[in-house]
Parts: C-alpha cells; sequence; structure tokens
C-alpha cells in the first residue's frame, strides 16, 4: 500500500488517544493530590475532554480551509509538545491548560485523520482501514490499563502519571515528522474550493449528529455509570467488589471490541451499505441490551461479563458505520466542516447528559436503566431508516464529488 508512512502515523494518532484518555481519567486522583489540589480530580478528564470538543470544531474548519496536510503536520506536533511538558508540570492551573491543548490535538487530528484516509485510501480499502483505525483507539484504552499498573508498580505515584505522558510525546515524535513527508489530498486539492449546496444532506447531518451524540451517551453512560454505580450495587457487591467488578467487565468489553475491530466488523462494513452496517449494528445493540436486562437479573456475573462481550464484538459496526458516513457521503469542501460538527455536538452531549442519567439511575434502578440503553440504539435505527442515503462504499471519491452541484 503506497499511503503507508499516512495510516501508521493515524495508527499511532489514535492509539495514543485512547490511550491518553484512559490515562487521564484514571490517574486523574493521583495526578490532583501529587500537585497538591486533590479537589481538582474531576476537573483533569473534563479538560481533556473539553479539549477534544474545541478540536474538532476548530480543525473540523481549518482541514477545509487550509488542507488535510497542514492540520495533520501541526495536530500531532502539538501532541507531542503538550504531552512533554505534561510531564513536567508542577501547578494544577497550568497542567489543565496544556492538556486542554493535548485534548484539542487528539479531537482536532482524528477529524483531519479520518478526511484524509477516506479521500487517500481507495474504495476497496477504506472501510476496511477505518474500522482498523477506530479499533486502534480501544486498544490504546487497554493499553493505557497496562500500562497504569506497570508504572505504578516501579515508580511512585507522583511520578508514575508524568512518565505515562513522557512516554506518549516521545513515542510520537518520528510519527510527527513522517508527516511533512505525506502527500496532500489530491481531491482537496481539486475540489477542496469548490462552493457546493449542502442543502438536500441538512437532514442527514441533523440524523448523524443525533445518532452520534446518542451513540456517545451509550458508550460512556453504561461502561462508567451504569455497571459501576448501580449493577453492582444491585448484585448485593461491596465498593471493593463493584470496583473489581467493574474492572473485569471492562476488560470482557474492550477485549471484545478490539476482536470484533479486526474480524468480523471490517468484513461486514464493506459487504452491507453503510445505512445498512448503522442498522443492523445499532439493532444488534439492542438485543445485546436486552440479553444484558435479564442476566443482571439472573444478578449472574459471568452471564454479565460475556453479554457485555457479546454487546461490544459487533456493536462496533454500527458505530463506525456512522463515523464513516459522517465523513464519506460529503464533499471535499465541507468534510472537516461537516465531521468536526457532528464529533464536537456529540462530545457535547456525551458530557452534559451523563450527570442526569446518573440521578435518574436513583429513580430507575440498574435493569430499567440498562434498559433504556437499548431503547437509545432503537432510536438509532429508526432514525437512520428514515433518510435515503446514498450507497458510496464502492465509489471512488471524484465519483462521489460529482454528487454535489458548485454554486
Amino acid at each position: 500500500m503506497k499511503e503507508k508512512p499516512l495510516v501508521s502515523s493515524l495508527l499511532i494518532t489514535f492509539f495514543l488517544g485512547g490511550m491518553e484518555l484512559t490515562v487521564s481519567g484514571s490517574f486523574n486522583l493521583l495526578i490532583a493530590t501529587s500537585l497538591g489540589y486533590p479537589a481538582g480530580e474531576e476537573l483533569i478528564l473534563s479538560s481533556y475532554l473539553a479539549g477534544t470538543v474545541i478540536g474538532s470544531f476548530v480543525f473540523g474548519l481549518l482541514v477545509d480551509r487550509l488542507g488535510r496536510k497542514r492540520v495533520l503536520e501541526a495536530g500531532l506536533l502539538i501532541f507531542a509538545l503538550a504531552s512533554l511538558l505534561i510531564s513536567l508540570s508542577n501547578n494544577i492551573m497550568i497542567f489543565l491548560l496544556i492538556l486542554l491543548f493535548q485534548g484539542m490535538s487528539i479531537g482536532g487530528d482524528s477529524v483531519a485523520g479520518s478526511v484524509m484516509i477516506v479521500e487517500m485510501i481507495s474504495q476497496k480499502l477504506r472501510g476496511k482501514m477505518f474500522v482498523i483505525l477506530s479499533t486502534i483507539w480501544f486498544a490504546g484504552d487497554l493499553a493505557a490499563s497496562i500500562l497504569g499498573l506497570v508504572l505504578l508498580s516501579h515508580f511512585p505515584s507522583y511520578l508514575a502519571w508524568r512518565v505515562a505522558y513522557a512516554i506518549a510525546g516521545v513515542i510520537v515524535i518520528p510519527f510527527a515528522l513522517i508527516r511533512f513527508f505525506l502527500r496532500e489530498s489530491e481531491v482537496w486539492a481539486e475540489r477542496g474550493k469548490e462552493r457546493v449546496s449542502l442543502t438536500e444532506t441538512k437532514g442527514l447531518i441533523l440524523s448523524l449528529t443525533i445518532i452520534s451524540s446518542l451513540d456517545s451517551i451509550i458508550t460512556y453512560v453504561f461502561p462508567f455509570i451504569v455497571i459501576p454505580d448501580f449493577v453492582g450495587p444491585y448484585l448485593g457487591l461491596n465498593q471493593v467488589e463493584a470496583a473489581s467488578f467493574t474492572d473485569e467487565a471492562f476488560i470482557w468489553g474492550t477485549l471484545a471490541s478490539i476482536i470484533g475491530g479486526f474480524t468480523v466488523v471490517p468484513l461486514l462494513i464493506d459487504k452491507l451499505s453503510r445505512k445498512r452496517s448503522v442498522i443492523l449494528g445499532h439493532g444488534y445493540m439492542a438485543l445485546a441490551f436486552l440479553f444484558l436486562v435479564f442476566s443482571i437479573a439472573a444478578k449472574n456475573q459471568m452471564a454479565i461479563f460475556i453479554s457485555f462481550g457479546a454487546l461490544s464484538l459487533l456493536s462496533p459496526l454500527g458505530l463506525f458505520a456512522v463515523s464513516l458516513l459522517a465523513v464519506e457521503v460529503f464533499p471535499a469542501s465541507a468534510r472537516g466542516k461537516v465531521n468536526g460538527l457532528i464529533s464536537g455536538v456529540s462530545s457535547i452531549v456525551s458530557a452534559v447528559i451523563p450527570p442526569g442519567l446518573f440521578a435518574l439511575g436513583f429513580l430507575l434502578g440498574a435493569i430499567p436503566e440498562t434498559a433504556l440503553m437499548g431503547g437509545l440504539a432503537m432510536v438509532n435505527v429508526l432514525t437512520i431508516s428514515l433518510n435515503k442515503i446514498t450507497d458510496t462504499r464502492k465509489l471512488r471519491m471524484d465519483e462521489i464529488e460529482r454528487m454535489y452541484h458548485e454554486v
């Protein structure tokens, strides 16, 4: 494949994106305490997530205005510099500010990278490559968990998190340099300055934003709120036992996502139209949540682990198909803006809505809250079903561009 340098530089970005998100979330108390501000624990993950939102919007605009290559060059350099500066931070406010920039670089780089992959990879491979890139994020999550255990066993807690950020900053440097030798997207060079009408796609943009936002709620609320705060206590577990139960569930889910992302999902993503992939993935997700409801009601921990693993195995088909649609079906002059808009809005929703669902969980309990997640998946099935979407999986990018009329 002639685009190996592009793919390798994007793989490391998606991997480190998942890794740094998990590091910021799992080390947040250690970081806040070592910087002399234990009350700032929740601000750490919030700062990173706020950065990803800003990065999605800003880089989405810049990737259409300045080109894919320039934005990708800047994104990874910002990440490397921010990671190294974070490892040297001795002040909580400076740490949070730099972490905001690191989050911006990851959020923006994900938008620019998705656009570049779709435009530079042939129609035969772009679906599979998009899925593999997205799956690498889960691998970064898993690597961060392992790295955390290793570092905490070899370094005092006040140094472990610094080493984690420093490792990320050093690893990424050669991949940042590779980007200066990449080719600019020919699709953007030829079509990126055209003004085209998106009137006919407004309904699809709204639908994809709704689906992506509901997906962000499901993928955040169930593993990070429902399992530890409601399922654990429902099973009669104490705080320590509930934490152990949650960790084991995460392992089952993450491993299943990685296995599915490298096996069945890449096969299906190009066998089915993007619309059918969204429907199948979310329909499967709703069914898997139904099995989870029965497993929780039976208070069978192993059944819960198996059901959660089954949920995580094929559900990424729907999640990734939505992300791919948000890039692939739009013209080069608006591809970054649309992708940035959808990513940014869904990130905001994932930050704003979960606290309300957490409060609702105390009223509903573990089983109704789990059933609600399945209900949201079915809403996504209905939402995508209302849209007429051109099957773009076998179309070259120039054929997709001709679907739009210049104004």
